[in-house]
């Protein structure tokens, strides 16, 4: 069992490889941005998206709470502000305290292709879950809900100095759904669950715009949702990898031609896909992303298979990780947990 200086030393050591991979973005930003100024038409207009973590540094984003790390809020103020283009909405699905629809806000103001009707429609329930309570911890809002209460108040009193940017849209998404035109952005922080993630694509994925719209997984390097690897890979030849958000679960995908109805329309589930098939979703997962990302969707992986109760596999892939050299200090750790505790529970049940 591990001591509590062991527990010390990890977490000091996980922060300050935080702090490193930090730097290291933020000077690689600032040596591109330079070369940004002098001529637009030095750089690539993909690599715009990179130039987004000068922002990092940023002490209003920096302040602004919510489940989202620096880097991610430096890249949507960033595309609020440089690259949105006002020919469509920006839709924000699982907004929680606003973090991430009042950084697009704060940088849509600064951004005269904005000057439109065009809104950041914030998708929530705004029902206050049980498992909020760790992101409140040492704030002014430990302890200010309770599991069922609505918060869509501190919601609105959070948005307010950007109330003409961001609309609130209260409910579960897939019964409020999308109503407007065309959506230029697409951030997904909401696809927890296979009906979830059905619902995303059902109601917003036909809004999208080839070569035009962008969508963001939020949670596309994340150790529990799992679903979102073989349902995108079922959709890879209509989109296209465009930018891995550093120090993040994010990674970031240009829509580049018409999705067929029928992949829009359908149910996503588990029995859809055949293990070859999960093996190579996780594979083209893994080819796109940046090492940082790889363990987190290796994790993904594993928690497919528990979520499948296929445990002997998922034990398979832990030690498959580890002879890898996959680092534990990532989502797998928490993989190995839940694969330990599953295991156990079914040798009781025997």
């Amino acid at each position: 069992m591990p001591t509590a200086l062991d527990k010390a030393s990890s977490i000091i050591a996980r922060r300050c490889k935080y702090l490193c991979r930090t730097a290291a973005t933020f000077f690689a930003a600032c040596s591109r941005y330079p070369l940004r100024l002098l001529d637009g038409r030095a750089t690539n207009p993909d690599s715009l998206h990179a130039l987004s973590q000068v922002m990092i540094v940023s002490p209003k984003l920096r302040r602004l709470h919510g489940m989202t790390t620096a880097n991610e809020k430096a890249y949507l103020y960033w595309y609020g502000k440089h690259i949105f283009t006002g020919k469509g909405d920006i839709v924000d699905l699982g907004c929680w305290l606003g973090s991430t629809s009042i950084s697009l806000a704060m940088g849509l103001e600064r951004n005269n292709h904005a000057k439109t009707n065009k809104h950041i429609h914030s998708y929530d329930e705004f029902i206050w879950r049980a498992y909020m309570d760790n992101g409140t911890k040492g704030t002014n809002l430990e302890g200010k809900y309770r599991h069922g209460d609505s918060f869509l108040d501190e919601f609105e009193r959070r948005a307010y100095p950007w109330r003409q940017y961001i609309k609130a849209c209260p409910g579960d998404l897939a019964n409020v759904g999308w109503h407007g035109g065309p959506i230029e952005f697409l951030l997904i922080d909401a696809m927890k669950s296979w009906d979830a993630a059905s619902g995303v694509v059902q109601n917003f994925f036909p809004a999208l715009v080839p070569g035009k719209s962008i969508i963001m997984h939020q949670d596309f390097a994340h150790w529990y949702t799992a679903w979102i690897h073989p349902i995108h890979y079922r959709l890879r030849d209509y989109f296209t990898p465009l930018y891995d958000v550093p120090s993040s679960g994010s990674m970031l995908f240009r829509l580049v031609r018409h999705i067929p109805s029928e992949l829009v329309k359908q149910e996503w589930s588990p029995s859809q896909f055949t293990k070859e098939e999960i093996d190579l979703a996780f594979a083209y997962s893994l080819d796109i992303v940046g090492s940082e990302k790889r363990p987190n969707i290796v994790a993904a992986k594993i928690m497919y298979f528990i979520q499948t109760g296929q445990l002997d596999q998922a034990k398979q892939d832990i030690d498959h990780a580890r002879s890898s050299g996959y680092t534990f200090d990532s989502d797998l750790l928490f993989a190995e947990r839940r694969v330990a505790e599953e295991m156990a529970s079914a040798s009781q049940r025997v």
